[in-house]
């Protein structure tokens, strides 16, 4: 089961499905519902929060813990109708816009995610992990000159994660600097970075990220 925590691992074919949105402090009344959902039930959750959901309709962090549950189980519709009635409550939730984004990238609607990314990274400018997201999808528009561009922003605002680290050196392998790439998939590797044989076979044209 893949629940959405706080990780969020962003490029899918290295690292699996493990890019989550980032989930806030729920009110007391959610707590118990959160534990539940946190503890690896989604099913018992959902029942839960539609009946919360009755008597609080307006609590737009129970609709996006609502849509990132539907979206553990490939609800992919349902999900998306939740996190759409968390952004009515609330234009600009963090939460909704980054799960939305999620949700959309992970459907290969490349175009639209990247809007909710812009739209998250823009009420929080340090957002490191939605501007690796942004690496990746750029990187699977062939857009190389703007995944570096994202890659490099990722990692100036977090050199100690893993997976940013490694998405830049996929970010100057597609755009030909392989000195740099190098370099920087030995610094993947120090951080732990546990796909290294998978970016092996990027650099060498055995795998692709490319749709």
């Amino acid at each position: 089961m893949r629940l959405h925590v706080l990780v969020f691992a962003v490029l899918l074919f290295l690292v699996g499905c493990g890019d989550s949105p980032p989930v806030g402090r729920p009110s007391s009344d959610l707590d118990a519902i959160s534990t539940i959902y946190r503890q690896g039930q989604p099913k018992a959750a959902i029942e839960k929060l539609h009946e919360y959901l009755k008597s609080k309709p307006n609590d737009e962090v129970a609709w996006t813990i609502l849509g990132n549950a539907y979206q553990d189980l490939d609800q992919n519709e349902k999900a998306e109708a939740a996190y759409k009635k968390a952004l009515e409550i609330n234009a600009n939730g963090f939460q909704a816009i980054t799960s939305m984004g999620i949700l959309l990238r992970k459907q290969g609607k490349y175009d639209e995610a990247l809007a909710y990314y812009e739209k998250a990274v823009a009420i929080n400018p340090r957002y490191a992990q939605a501007y690796s997201s942004m690496t990746v999808i750029a990187l699977k528009q062939e857009k190389d000159t703007k995944a570096l561009e994202y890659a490099r922003k990722a990692y100036d605002l977090d050199k100690t994660d893993p997976v940013i680290v490694a998405n830049l050196a996929v970010a100057y392998h597609y755009n030909g600097m392989a000195e740099l790439r190098d370099k920087t998939t030995e610094e993947a590797r120090r951080l732990g970075y546990t796909k290294i044989d998978k970016l092996e076979k990027i650099y060498s044209g055995e795998l692709t990220i490319r749709d």
